[in-house]
């Protein structure tokens, strides 16, 4: 009968060096289920941006649900919300003369996903900005009252702005922001801020090119 002690050794005894079945055990132990918990664990590579700036707004059902959505809580929290609507509209001529209007159409489909880009960046992880047309888009703004939602407006404009004359393109921004109403439907709103689009559009434009028209009547 072997000894307690001899019996001790042989099971505790290391595996022999030699033996390459031993590396494939530890490093299935280190790798496994059994890892060190001191070992600094893998980190999350983030996900990749979409190559398309436009793939990254909203669809248009998606805001529509969004807009009937924010609606409802207004009108049952009494909280306000407001919309933003912006086009993209050609200039009379830039510091590289008139253009002709096949190529300001050009510039209009060039610069669609840089100007997404920007309005998507410079909004807040609650907002929604959805494209309405070629170069139009539309920005839902939680818990935003028509002041605030100016402010954003003409900032996103201005930040456009720098690369459009950048790049010598021949068109500018445009933007008009309506309060969220309460009582009637929500399309209304969005009615309501193209409205007031329209009549920057129609008005006397402005030194730097771009203007924001804001509508009180929500």
């Amino acid at each position: 009968m072997a000894s307690p002690e001899r019996s001790r050794a042989r099971r505790f005894a290391l595996p022999e060096l030699a033996d390459e079945r031993a590396g494939h055990v530890i490093e299935a132990f280190l790798d496994g289920r059994h890892a060190r918990r001191n070992r600094p664990t893998p980190i999350d590579e983030p996900a990749p941006a979409p190559a398309n700036p436009l793939s990254a707004l909203a669809s248009r059902l998606d805001w529509n649900e969004a807009l009937r959505r924010e609606a409802a809580r207004g009108r049952r929290y009494r909280r306000h919300a407001a919309i933003v609507v912006l086009a993209v509209q050609p200039t009379v001529g830039t510091a590289n003369g008139t253009e002709p209007p096949e190529h300001v159409g050009d510039w209009m489909r060039r610069v669609a996903g840089p100007i997404a880009h920007v309005l998507r960046r410079g909004v807040r992880s609650t907002d929604l900005v959805t494209r309405i047309g070629e170069a139009r888009f539309q920005i839902l703004l939680p818990e935003s009252g028509e002041r605030a939602a100016a402010a954003l407006a003409e900032r996103l404009i201005a930040d456009c702005e720098v690369w459009l004359r950048v790049m010598g393109a021949p068109i500018t921004l445009e933007a008009a922001v309506t309060p969220l109403t309460r009582d009637g439907p929500p399309e209304e709103s969005v009615a309501r801020a193209w409205e007031a689009l329209e009549r920057v559009e129609h008005g006397p434009a402005e030194d730097d090119g771009a203007s924001v028209a804001v509508d009180e009547e929500g």
